[in-house]
């Protein structure tokens, strides 16, 4: 059974979790789900965004603890494949309910955050020992070192609007209402942009790790 469910609405592509009952828990198999459908939306030319999403309930939990106590490393998936940052077009990611450690790792590697006024973020979990590298990584650039150090080392939870005041989410809505103004996002992006080349979304995120001189260089070259 599909642990992911995916729609198209024009050229948007919405995927969600599948897996309410367990808090939408992210084990390999639906990391390899989720691994496929950005491979299917990177390689559709009629597809130009996509929105990620839980329920009105629960972004993500996270890791899948049970299954991380199995060590089910036979299933495991490339994380470069797992996370969207690799692909030339944007993904939202509408937040409703908690967004916890590798869900909210997920989240932060989406191009822009969609959340409810209810949702909330962080990594809760002080059992688990996971490194959290790809937020290691996000977070210094997406927001200020001493928040990110916050974050990562003390657990603690923010709500959206304190993520909004720290530029890590992208619009507030209302409660349980994520996904809907999420899509309305996409469809006015896609009305921005003729194809998914011209986001240029990948030259962003590498410009913001270079020097000045050399990214601006970089972008005034023709493409």
């Amino acid at each position: 059974m599909a642990l992911l469910k995916k729609r198209i609405d024009g050229h948007v592509l919405i995927v969600e979790f599948a897996r309410a009952d367990s808090g939408n828990a992210l084990n390999r198999m639906v990391q390899r789900e989720l691994a496929e459908a950005w491979e299917a939306l990177e390689n559709d030319d009629d597809l130009r965004v996509a929105v990620l999403h839980g329920g009105p309930d629960v972004f993500s939990i996270g890791h899948d603890v049970a299954e991380l106590a199995a060590e089910a490393a036979a299933l495991a998936v490339s994380r470069e494949d797992l996370y969207p940052l690799h692909l030339s077009k944007p993904v939202i990611a509408a937040v409703d309910g908690p967004c916890y450690g590798l869900g909210f790792e997920l989240a932060l590697a989406c191009d822009l955050r969609v959340a409810g006024e209810g949702a909330q973020f962080g990594f809760a979990d002080p059992h688990l020992f996971v490194p959290y590298r790809v937020a290691s990584v996000l977070l210094p650039r997406m927001s200020f070192l001493g928040t990110s150090l916050d974050l990562i080392l003390s657990g603690r939870i923010l709500g959206a609007a304190k993520m909004q005041e720290l530029g890590l989410v992208s619009e507030l809505a209302a409660e349980g209402a994520a996904t809907i103004r999420a899509t309305e996002l996409a469809h006015a992006i896609v009305q921005r942009f003729g194809a998914g080349r011209d986001f240029r979304k990948q030259a962003i995120w590498r410009f913001s790790g270079m020097p000045l001189p050399a990214a601006m260089q970089i972008a005034r070259s023709p493409r």
